[in-house]
């Protein structure tokens, strides 16, 4: 087994985010109290559990991998994997990032990790992806359990921390629909009941541009209630504007290079908000 094909497992233009998350949920709670090993602790149980989860969702997909362009060349089905041999790393990472979750962060923190990998792993990929188009929003509350995870490891789950994960589960749907809609014939072809290939093109656009329109506005009322901060506005604005922009104009002109465009800026505007709290956050209270 290649490492590039072990990493490449692990889905790692994925699963950052959720790291991010993490860490972001721990740093939100703990300013002005950091503690630097605590911190190291988070991001290494994060990508082994985070990448175990993302080991087992290929291993589940294996089959619906192979029917599409996009994934055709994954390891599992391209063969430059052995299903064995997925099996053990998918196996070895969760167990490693579960087992020091809980030695590291203790119960709170493995509580979230163990619930995060369920939710994607198991309740997602294995029970909802090909029965119903709402395994999104089920399967989403694996991004409320990442940023959950590192804020527990810092202080108790209270009303903001809710608040906040939700930024997380918000913005999950708009970022995988408007993928849908660039490969939307892959999913047709492989039989996967995604929002964007059941409805009419019209209803998925407004659909998925409103959500991402919500999911940014929403990001900037948590930054406004809860952080405030001026350094931190300066990172975020300009990405919330772009955002909305994009947003708009795909409801304007929805052309597949529009949706393409609101995808890519998905993953920005998310990394932006959990950067603008914690150094809006940093920049109020310095250790």
């Amino acid at each position: 087994m290649k490492l590039g094909d072990a990493i490449e497992l692990m889905k790692p233009r994925v699963i950052w985010l959720l790291v991010l998350s993490a860490i972001g949920g721990y740093l939100i709670a703990a300013i002005p109290k950091i503690n630097a090993l605590r911190l190291v602790e988070i991001a290494i149980a994060g990508l082994l559990s985070t990448g175990g989860s993302a080991a087992a969702n290929m291993l589940f997909e294996k089959d619906v991998d192979a029917l599409m362009t996009r994934t055709a060349k994954r390891p599992l089905p391209a063969g430059s994997i052995s299903v064995k041999a997925a099996w053990v790393e998918m196996i070895v990472l969760t167990a490693a990032g579960l087992v020091l979750g809980y030695i590291w962060l203790g119960l709170m923190p493995f509580i979230f990790m163990l619930a995060g990998w369920v939710f994607y792993s198991i309740i997602y990929t294995l029970i909802l992806k090909r029965r119903t188009w709402l395994n999104i929003l089920i399967g989403g509350f694996a991004g409320n359990a990442a940023l959950l995870s590192g804020w527990a490891a810092a202080a108790p789950i209270n009303l903001e921390a809710m608040l906040l994960s939700f930024a997380v589960y918000l913005w999950i749907p708009a970022h995988i629909w408007s993928l849908v809609m660039r490969y939307s014939d892959d999913y047709r072809k492989a039989g996967i009941p995604m929002l964007p290939v059941l409805v009419r093109r019209s209803t998925a656009i407004s659909t998925i541009s409103g959500l991402n329109i919500l999911s940014t506005i929403y990001m900037l009322f948590l930054y406004v209630i809860y952080v405030n901060s001026i350094p931190g506005y300066i990172i975020l604005l300009p990405f919330v504007a772009m955002s909305i922009y994009i947003s708009a104009k795909s409801l304007l002109n929805p052309t597949d290079d529009a949706f393409w465009t609101m995808f890519k800026m998905t993953s920005p505007i998310l990394t932006m908000f959990i950067l603008a709290a914690v150094l809006g956050l940093f920049m109020q209270f310095p250790p």
